[in-house]
């Protein structure tokens, strides 16, 4: 009897130990280690009900609105849950991971992801996994798998399936893996996120954006898969009773080549409307932003640090005036962490001003090498 029990015992205990082992293989070595894995992983390190306000959405969210920059303005705290090109078949489970651990005083879901006109790039794998592969295995994951994944169900319930071959990659993905890492033992990130590129843009095509306050009744239909999944978003937001809710276009300088993506954008609108939600079309519309297109945009969809500054400043009065958010309270170490984010975003902006001003263009995003460099242009104190 006592051989038996003590069998069992150690198949636990070698169960357990293999477990743990691979349950630390996937979470921090064989992983695709990236800005999204860092941003999505660094949401579950918010302490939870602690932000005013979450954005959702694409990379319109990560470059043109800096959290860091609204807490300073507004004492509003807020985080960036978006990934690369997402997609509008992710955000239901998207708008479900945040409510799991916020309860925030409104979300603001930018819609790019379902303005791609192209069933392909919606269901594209990269983008799906640029969120799957970085949430826990959780109910909602499992209703999102069963709902959007058609083959290898197994590499999006265990990544590590998709990823055990990965150890030649290992270390170039060794940055985001030190900087998840020290985030989840710090117990937050510094810039909540934010990406940008460190240089001016001038559009060499023709600037559409005076017309287009003009043309908010030119209206061309997303594709069928789109508007299904807006829809059940909608759905449910509705089923829910969230009142909590704002949908929003951000903006973008409009050329003869992306003037499709703005009409099926104003479609967008009227379904968001059709369901009783407001729908923000701060696309139409840029000069009311202060926004201008020759000075605030690093390529035809993102704000520079420039535009972003401005754009957050501006969005997050709107927020206020319109919709009655106000600065929650804070305890004594969430306001020094919340302190030492501004002070971070400062130095990215500095950072980012002088790389600007020297010619040097730049992918910045928040990554350990980055935070090392920032520290240089910390405020002094």
């Amino acid at each position: 009897m006592k051989k038996n029990i003590f069998r069992v015992i150690k198949v636990f205990c070698l169960t357990l130990a293999v477990a743990l082992s691979l349950g630390f293989l996937q979470e921090y070595v064989l992983c695709h280690a990236d800005h999204n894995r860092q941003r999505v992983k660094g949401f579950y390190d918010e302490s939870k009900e602690s932000l005013d306000v979450v954005f959702l959405g694409a990379s319109e969210v990560y470059s043109d609105f800096a959290p860091g920059c609204a807490y300073r303005h507004s004492g509003i705290t807020s985080y960036l849950f978006a990934t690369q090109a997402n997609s509008i078949l992710n955000y239901k489970a998207q708008l479900k991971n945040i409510l799991s651990r916020q309860n925030p005083q409104l979300i603001v879901v930018e819609l790019n992801g379902a303005l791609y006109g192209d069933e392909a790039e919606a269901e594209k794998e990269e983008n799906l996994r640029n969120y799957a592969d970085n949430v826990p295995l959780d109910r909602t994951k499992l209703e999102w798998i069963s709902e959007n994944v058609k083959e290898n169900y197994e590499e999006y319930l265990f990544p590590i399936i998709k990823y055990h071959s990965v150890w030649k990659d290992i270390p170039s993905n060794m940055n985001y893996q030190m900087t998840i890492a020290g985030d989840k033992m710090r117990g937050y990130n510094y810039l909540k996120g934010i990406l940008n590129e460190t240089q001016v843009f001038r559009s060499p095509q023709r600037s559409m954006n005076n017309m287009l306050p003009k043309l908010a009744d030119k209206k061309k239909p997303i594709t069928l898969l789109e508007e299904k999944n807006l829809r059940e978003l909608l759905q449910y937001c509705k089923d829910e009773n969230l009142s909590n809710v704002v949908f929003a276009r951000f903006p973008h300088i409009v050329v003869t080549r992306t003037y499709e993506r703005f009409e099926r954008s104003n479609t967008v609108g009227d379904i968001v409307n059709e369901y009783g939600y407001d729908y923000l079309n701060l696309e139409r519309d840029i000069a009311q932003t202060g926004l201008k297109d020759d000075a605030h945009f690093y390529n035809l969809d993102h704000l520079n640090v420039y535009g972003q500054k401005l754009f957050t400043e501006y969005l997050t009065d709107y927020l206020i005036k319109q919709y009655g958010v106000k600065p929650g309270t804070l305890s004594g170490s969430l306001k020094d962490e919340w302190d030492e984010c501004a002070d971070y975003y400062s130095a990215y902006f500095n950072y980012s001003d002088s790389l600007i001003k020297s010619g040097e263009t730049k992918e910045l995003s928040e990554d350990k090498e980055l935070i090392e460099t920032l520290k240089q242009y910390l405020p002094q104190k």
